[in-house]
């Protein structure tokens, strides 16, 4: 037992105390953040930037309440100009509007049809795909309710009545819990679940990683051979697991106080906010247990695969084969927050290796029944026992063996002897 706490000891030291740590420890949560803040940052990038939309109205009525409905909306990057109004026909103004928008001088540009009232065409001129933001998040809509406040004014329908007939109703969400009563933010909740599934999707493969190099480079190095004179393979593999688990868990337990404290400060961005009451005695079990588990999981299996390979390039292919179990769940997330109790999704979150991810996106959005999330720890546990009893087999035989690159085929063989 002693000999594997100082192998524990010697993996856990040399990675906390190495810069890489420091720097990973530190620059970790705001990386992970940065694939959740990102993409809302950048949907606001650009909206000072004004975007001048033509506009060729025959009729001349559409016009002017166009330009209202605009300026109501407060999109103020969205300026609209009138094509021509000196010229007399509409195919000739709508030729010099295609003219300014070559030219760059009009983002894009509309032809509202002279019997707009009741054909309802609308006609939209770009130079590229991305101007369809333009016409679907602003000028669509608008056009829309034009034509339905005309045709309500055309019946003589009362103000007060056309307001009462499109008011839109008023929701908020109420999540019901054993506890009582709570209102959700969903944005919020959704966000909170993506950065924990997205901090066991890095440490697991980042820490499960390290194992395989931690693996490769002593049996490169021949220092193992030095180390199995003492001890026998099972307790040197044990103990390294060990090691870099513990070291995974100390630079989540760092994260964890700072995302606490950040949370009680009211630290928002991008319209994202830490909110620390998403982190239920359920989901915070839960998340701890998925990342031990996950993390034992994949690291046997990449201790495994380590002492049967020489060099870090000769693991590539059995490392992508193996982060194709984390890769795989994380296509799948939308498909879980669609239909999280759907048979299909209670059977690939059964699934040991996708169980960390799917199961847990379960846990944080609908709050699955208990005997399924324990039947998935067990699945997990059998899973990890029977990874660990191959892995121990292959670093037995693997340890001391060098010579060609190992391929899956010489992987099985031997597992099987």
């Amino acid at each position: 037992m002693n000999k594997i706490y100082t192998v524990i000891r010697k993996e856990y030291l040399e990675r906390v105390r190495s810069k890489s740590f420091v720097i990973a420890t530190l620059l970790g949560p705001a990386i992970m953040s940065l694939f959740i803040l990102m993409p809302m940052l950048l949907s606001d990038t650009g909206k000072d930037e004004e975007r001048i939309v033509g506009v060729v109205d025959p009729s001349g009525i559409w016009m002017q309440p166009l330009l209202e409905m605009v300026d109501q909306q407060q999109f103020g990057n969205i300026k609209l100009r009138s094509i021509g109004e000196s010229i007399p026909g509409a195919k000739d103004r709508v030729t010099r509007m295609k003219e300014m928008i070559l030219d760059d001088e009009l983002h894009s540009g509309i032809l509202i049809a002279d019997d707009f009232f009741d054909s309802r065409t609308v006609t939209f001129y770009n130079q590229s795909v991305s101007s369809g933001m333009v016409r679907d998040e602003v000028l669509r809509p608008a056009m829309r309710q034009i034509l339905r406040e005309a045709r309500f004014r055309s019946a003589d329908v009362p103000d007060t009545l056309f307001a009462y007939l499109v008011a839109l109703p008023s929701w908020s969400s109420i999540v019901l819990t054993d506890e009582g009563e709570q209102v959700q933010d969903e944005s919020v909740s959704f966000g909170m679940a993506i950065v924990l599934i997205m901090i066991i999707y890095i440490m697991v493969i980042m820490y499960g990683n390290h194992t395989l190099t931690a693996v490769i480079e002593e049996k490169s190095t021949r220092m193992v051979e030095v180390l199995l004179a003492s001890m026998s393979p099972e307790d040197l593999m044990l103990g390294k697991i060990l090691g870099i688990g513990l070291a995974g868990l100390t630079q989540f337990g760092i994260w964890t106080g700072a995302f606490y404290v950040l949370s009680q400060r009211g630290i928002e961005m991008g319209g994202f906010s830490l909110d620390i009451s998403f982190l239920t005695p359920m989901v915070l079990i839960s998340f701890i247990g998925f990342f031990v588990l996950g993390f034992f999981l994949y690291a046997t299996m990449y201790a495994g695969i380590g002492a049967m390979c020489n060099t870090v390039q000769d693991s590539q292919q059995f490392h992508t084969t193996l982060a194709m179990g984390l890769v795989i769940p994380m296509m799948m997330l939308t498909m879980i927050l669609r239909a999280p109790d759907s048979t299909l999704s209670v059977v690939l979150s059964l699934v040991p290796l996708f169980s960390p991810i799917l199961m847990f996106m379960r846990v944080s959005v609908s709050t699955p029944p208990l005997w399924q999330v324990g039947l998935s720890w067990a699945l997990m546990i059998v899973s990890i026992w029977f990874s660990a009893r191959a892995a121990g087999k292959l670093f037995r035989l693997g340890i001391l063996m060098h010579g060609a690159a190992p391929t899956w085929a010489s992987l099985i063989k031997a597992i099987k002897a």
